[in-house]
């Protein structure tokens, strides 16, 4: 009997833990900027004096530089690295001229968002040229249960994908955030049939979020598209063009992915 595959969530049968380990420590540099060893470590698991071996091999590579308070940022290494990751993933490199689109005509942050296991990841972003606006960053992780963009992939993840969500406790983010699951598989049901949704300060307070899904030729939802920004600058007037903008957006890029018009309904 032939050995069977390792899941997404179990390690694979062979692993090289020391490089597991230097790979955790550069995924903490780049979620949480600044951190210095003590936090690296506590974070990490791992004792001060390993993360202190992992953080000099990142450095001599260029992965990881150190200020003068010996804090730790991403390097030109891993700078080099992300881009040619974003040039080879195609869905960015078709998405690019939407995103350009969109986020001229709203002047607001937009985001390209997959799922990744039970977590979302922004693959892409246009920030906002205000003063004022939200934080966002390519290879952010969020959870799947608040946000926009992150609620829209749940909607249309397999069965299986919230089942293990509510398997544990939702997470609380604000005093809006859906925790109970009644409650949140109603709206992704109302998601569905809306084929976009609206979240207003459901992972940060005072912010807003408008999302729709992007479905390729299979008529699969692989990404979703989002306008995102300060709760202050939303009106009715605003909502309403936002939400037909990404929509349009939506469906363009969906097209471009292959999408047949017979299958437009999904929208």
């Amino acid at each position: 009997m032939g050995k069977s595959s390792p899941t997404p969530d179990s390690p694979p049968e062979y692993t090289i833990s020391a490089l597991e380990d230097g790979l955790r420590v550069l995924e903490l540099v780049g979620q949480v900027p600044e951190l210095k060893i003590p936090q690296l470590a506590a974070q990490a698991g791992m004792t001060k004096s390993k993360v202190y071996r992992i953080l000099q091999t990142l450095v001599h590579l260029g992965y990881v530089r150190l200020d003068d308070d010996h804090a730790a940022h991403l390097g030109s290494a891993a700078l080099i690295l992300g881009q040619q990751a974003q040039e080879q993933h195609s869905l960015t490199q078709t998405a690019r001229p939407v995103l350009d689109d969109l986020a001229q005509q709203t002047g607001e942050n937009i985001h390209l968002v997959v799922r990744e296991g039970q977590h979302s990841l922004v693959i892409d972003v246009r920030t906002s040229p205000h003063p004022v606006r939200m934080f966002a960053r390519v290879g952010r992780i969020g959870p799947l249960h608040a946000g926009g963009s992150s609620k829209v992939l749940l909607a249309y993840a397999p069965s299986e994908v919230l089942a293990a969500l509510l398997r544990t406790p939702l997470e609380r983010f604000t005093a809006s955030t859906i925790t109970d699951p009644t409650a949140l598989e109603q709206e992704l049901r109302q998601i569905r049939e809306d084929g976009a949704h609206v979240a207003i300060s459901d992972l940060e307070e005072e912010t807003f979020s408008i999302a729709a899904p992007i479905f390729d030729f299979q008529g699969q939802v692989v990404a979703s598209l989002s306008v995102a920004g300060p709760l202050m600058r939303l009106n009715t007037e605003k909502q309403r063009r936002y939400l037909d903008g990404v929509q349009e957006a939506s469906r363009q890029l969906s097209m471009k992915l292959g999408m047949t018009p017979d299958k437009r309904d999904r929208f």
